[in-house]
């Protein structure tokens, strides 16, 4: 049976694909990350009452004006109420994007498919999706919580990050072109079959050891927090890339049944 998708059918389904899978990435980060951000939160704000207190122990009455001026400002502009609150929506709308591209990048690599292994694209790209976006950048520039490092960072740290994205989707695609040049080829040995993969972590391995450090000091922050911090957020990132690709994958195999 030839399987013919309209775009506009299969980026539908990609986005409501992608609000499912966003807003079970929220229920992840919700209950896994929340509890870490309050704690490293409230450390930022010991630190800060310390910083103050010395300060205004030492320092004239002028210059104590001037700080409690300055921390006012630095003052968060939304609330935690407010973020908790945010979080589903901000989730949501991430999936939903995310799904768009998603079910665009699938049709476009897929379209000109007509058998039923088209159906079967669906979850080794969902999990080539989480490679390059967010496995490679957690590997290389870590996420970390509030805190740790310094507001003039945060440009720098960003730059960063965007590069490890740019850096797995440049290894995903080293992967997938190797993978099409290979498969006109018999493959009989393991390292050939290999050669995909191979490709693909050499790309990792030259960026990284070519993207500079984030320079961050991490002394004094608690390394258990810092590490149960970075896991909530690797799996919340799983969950958002497996669940699009498991709710996506069965969306279009409804859609190959009914034809």
């Amino acid at each position: 049976m030839k399987l013919t998708f309209r775009l506009r059918s299969i980026v539908l389904r990609g986005l409501l694909a992608g609000v499912i899978a966003g807003a079970a990435a929220g229920g992840v980060a919700l209950v896994t990350g929340e509890s870490l951000i309050d704690q490293a939160i409230a450390i930022e704000e010991t630190g800060t009452t310390t910083h103050s207190h010395e300060a205004g122990l030492s320092a004239a009455p002028a210059d104590t004006e001037d700080h409690n001026h300055n921390s006012n400002d630095s003052a968060a502009l939304v609330s935690r109420d407010g973020q908790r609150s945010g979080l589903f929506l901000a989730t949501s709308l991430t999936g939903g994007a995310t799904g768009v591209v998603f079910a665009i990048l699938r049709f476009a690599i897929t379209r000109k498919v007509e058998t039923a292994s088209q159906v079967q694209t669906v979850l080794p790209l969902a999990a080539a999706g989480w490679a390059a976006v967010a496995a490679v950048p957690w590997l290389l520039v870590p996420p970390n919580p509030p805190a740790v490092g310094s507001s003039g960072s945060i440009d720098y740290r960003t730059n960063l990050w965007v590069i490890a994205v740019l850096l797995g989707i440049t290894a995903a695609l080293t992967w997938y072109v190797v993978r099409r040049r290979a498969g006109s080829k018999v493959l009989t040995s393991g390292i050939h079959k290999s050669l995909p993969a191979l490709a693909a972590a050499a790309v990792i391995v030259v960026g990284w050891r070519l993207i500079p450090g984030t320079g961050t000091d991490y002394t004094g922050f608690p390394a258990d927090l810092l590490w149960n911090f970075r896991l909530a957020s690797a799996a919340t990132q799983l969950t958002l890339w497996a669940v699009l690709g498991i709710v996506f994958h069965g969306f279009i195999e409804r859609m190959a049944q009914r034809r």
